[in-house]
């Protein structure tokens, strides 16, 4: 046999209420079992100066703790109800019922009464598309009122009803190729990435330069989402570009401006990077050029000779200086 009780209906007085709760509690206890403790805290029972327990009439309570403020008052939103918890409900045996209160702006002086309940609960059924603020408060068995939960409301608005909205769409505009959206029945790879089932708005009905920042995920823009040659200079900031970002013999002549390569920038430089006739004596240090340096060949030395002009022969054993083709000096082997 079922130990429920029928609920209790809430057009009667909310002592009287309080007082029928109380005892369908007392039965409906979990484990079948009620101990004293729990008709005194009930408020049904109260035990008097002998030790027994008394029955209280409704409305017989003559003294209860003020109410406190509720805590924790939560708002969410279903497709056409907003569903309020909020806790505090059992600060004592002389708590009665929530008042719930609304108001469609963030000021409690306009708000309504629209309900009650002896739970921490309360559904407000207010249809599709609806926005609102709320507040309870606590009641206890003797009528007294405590304070809101809080000053400013809590908001609340129902979710959005997407079925409602497609249906809207497809009245509106059909499913046709004319239609805003199209519908994935399964998951769908389009150019390269899986899209889950749903429905969807086409490109073509995206107004340009409606898709902000704030719509773009972190990190959802990989090389895949930017075309060729898109990223100009004005889009990368200064100093960020890396060594580990500029490929091996990426950097040629022409990305060199004319004469940015000082001393320190240079680590090694060959023969093979002069190019012919381009040092001259301006170039060459005093004292600069040693013996050990210096090779010369009799062949090269004084070769005006035999044209008789003016010149200076070399040789592995003397030296002969020619004037006009006319031997003037000779130095060393003289024979």
């Amino acid at each position: 046999m079922s130990n429920q009780l029928p609920t209790i209906t809430s057009t009667i007085a909310p002592d009287l209420r309080n007082f029928l709760n109380r005892v369908r509690e007392a039965f409906e206890d979990p484990d079948g079992l009620v101990t004293r403790e729990d008709l005194v805290n009930s408020g049904v029972f109260q035990s008097n100066a002998a030790g027994d327990l008394e029955f209280l009439e409704p409305g017989e309570v003559e003294s209860c703790i003020a109410p406190p403020a509720p805590l924790n008052l939560v708002a969410t939103g279903a497709m056409t109800s907003i569903v309020l918890t909020w806790s505090g409900v059992s600060y004592n045996p002389c708590y009665s019922h929530t008042e719930i209160w609304r108001a469609d702006s963030n000021d409690l002086g306009q708000a309504v009464l629209i309900g009650t309940s002896t739970a921490g609960m309360f559904a407000d059924a207010v249809g599709s598309d609806d926005s609102n603020y709320y507040w309870v408060r606590f009641v206890n068995v003797l009528s007294d009122t405590g304070p809101y939960n809080q000053t400013a409301g809590v908001a609340g608005a129902t979710a959005p009803d997407l079925a409602y909205v497609f249906e809207q769409l497809t009245e509106a505009y059909g499913t046709g190729s004319d239609a805003p959206f199209f519908q994935l029945d399964s998951n769908t790879t389009i150019n390269g990435v899986v899209i889950p089932a749903g429905t969807y708005i086409k490109e073509a009905k995206i107004y340009n330069g409606t898709i902000t920042n704030a719509k773009i995920g972190a990190l959802a823009v990989d090389s895949a989402k930017i075309a060729s040659a898109a990223i100009v200079t004005a889009k990368i900031a200064d100093a960020q570009i890396t060594t580990a970002k500029i490929a091996n013999l990426a950097v040629g002549a022409a990305q060199i401006a004319n004469a940015t390569i000082t001393n320190a920038k240079i680590n090694d430089l060959d023969a093979s990077k002069i190019t012919a006739g381009t040092i001259n004596a301006d170039r060459i240090g005093a004292g600069s050029i040693v013996a050990s340096k210096v090779t010369l060949n009799p062949e090269d030395v004084g070769a005006g000779a035999a044209s008789g002009n003016d010149s200076m022969r070399i040789s592995s054993n003397k030296i002969e200086i020619y004037n006009g083709g006319t031997l003037r000096v000779k130095l060393g082997n003289l024979a």
